[in-house]
């Protein structure tokens, strides 16, 4: 999830299983429709060789041996580098009025939907989603099931910061009490950097300029970044090694890994992970502050053009459901895609300081911008070539 801010997975010792609702939470009663016979869904998926190890090693086998009608088809693409042939592939067949063959895509399900290429989802056809956030829904307009999640965090070292900030002040006023313990990756380098410089370069943006920003272009408007890229400027000194900014994500877990710093901004999943493997001590925990830092969810949505959306949606909604997320959760150091409550107690409270929200990066050619203006007003030098 790291190629936007897109995005972008959480547990220590996860076990797999069953999750009872509380007296307060209740349980769609809509069902999906049903579809006899044998059925073939073609799935096209990508991302890296976690993704395609949690589908073809865990949840495509689970499905089929609970639905042995239903065969899938998983068509992976490394990267996700195919994802653009696939929308094409979709579009030239929808023009020519012939079936793409194509079922079930997950990935950029937002930009095939907007080209009418996608089937809109509601709790009507997908009842479990109304456990998810609507606002995770409303990300992708719809389009899409978001089936697992991971945002940047605050990580810190819980032995030497007793109390961690939990807003976008304290967090500022805290770099400047401690010089040399906090960094971040230049924002051209890692989502987790990125997300740091726009969380700072947004605190002066009201939500409707906000959200203008993350959607629309406007380069006008980007003297609304000026106050931001002041504060960054002034606050390169305080930066480790007085304005050294780590190489990329894994470099800023590196220097929380040695002890060189005592706090940053990390990925989720990756810091989770990292855990889990011993890669980072125990003594490092994670938080969230106030606004959140940026993140982002995986989708999977239904092809407009498919011959077998029942079948589709029964798969979709069965994703969301507690077992499987638990499976989701453990094998991606993710977040559920349902909203916590809806999750095992366990997870809840691990869960408990960083998965509660997260905001969006800025759009394309926002993001773009910013990254040169970082280098120029904040570095001081011109945005390397890469």
């Amino acid at each position: 999830m790291k190629t936007s801010l897109l995005l972008g997975t959480l547990l220590l010792g996860l076990t797999v299983a069953s999750a009872q609702t509380t007296p307060t939470q209740t349980t769609p009663t809509q069902t999906t429709p049903s579809q006899t016979g044998p059925v073939t869904l073609n799935f096209y998926s990508g991302g890296d060789v976690n993704v395609k190890d949690l589908w073809e090693n865990n949840l495509l086998p689970m499905y089929q041996k609970e639905h042995p009608n239903v065969k899938i088809n998983l068509v992976f693409s490394s990267h996700g580098d195919n994802d653009a042939a696939t929308i094409d592939r979709m579009a030239a067949a929808k023009k020519a009025g012939k079936p793409s063959g194509i079922d079930v895509l997950e990935g950029p399900v937002d930009d095939a939907g907007s080209a009418g290429l996608m089937d809109k989802l509601t709790v009507q056809n997908v009842p479990l989603l109304a456990r998810v956030s609507p606002a995770v829904v409303n990300r992708a307009h719809s389009f899409g099931v978001p089936y697992r999640a991971s945002s940047v965090v605050l990580a810190y070292d819980s032995t030497r910061v007793k109390n961690p900030p939990r807003t976008v002040a304290a967090l500022l006023d805290w770099i400047g009490k401690n010089p040399g313990q906090f960094t971040y990756n230049t924002p051209d380098t890692g989502g987790s950097g990125n997300a740091f410089v726009t969380r700072i370069l947004m605190g002066n943006l009201s939500s409707t300029d906000a959200a203008f920003f993350q959607t629309e272009y406007d380069a006008a408007r980007e003297k609304a970044w000026n106050k931001g890229l002041s504060t960054l400027k002034a606050l390169a000194p305080k930066l480790y090694q007085q304005g050294q900014y780590s190489q990329n994500n894994v470099g800023t877990l590196q220097l929380l890994a040695k002890g060189s710093i005592q706090m940053g901004p990390v990925w989720s999943d990756m810091a989770l992970s990292y855990l889990k493997q011993g890669l980072l001590p125990g003594n490092i925990k994670l938080t969230q502050i106030t606004p959140p830092l940026a993140g982002g969810a995986a989708y999977l949505g239904v092809a407009a053009d498919s011959a077998n959306k029942a079948a589709a949606y029964t798969f979709l909604n069965w994703l969301l459901t507690p077992e499987v997320q638990s499976i989701v959760v453990d094998k991606m150091n993710g977040y559920p895609g349902v909203k916590l409550q809806y999750m095992p107690k366990d997870l809840q409270t691990r869960f408990g300081d960083i998965a509660g929200d997260f905001s969006y990066g800025f759009s394309s050619k926002f993001g773009s911008d910013m990254t040169r203006l970082w280098y120029e007003q904040v570095a001081g030098t011109p945005q390397p070539q890469r």
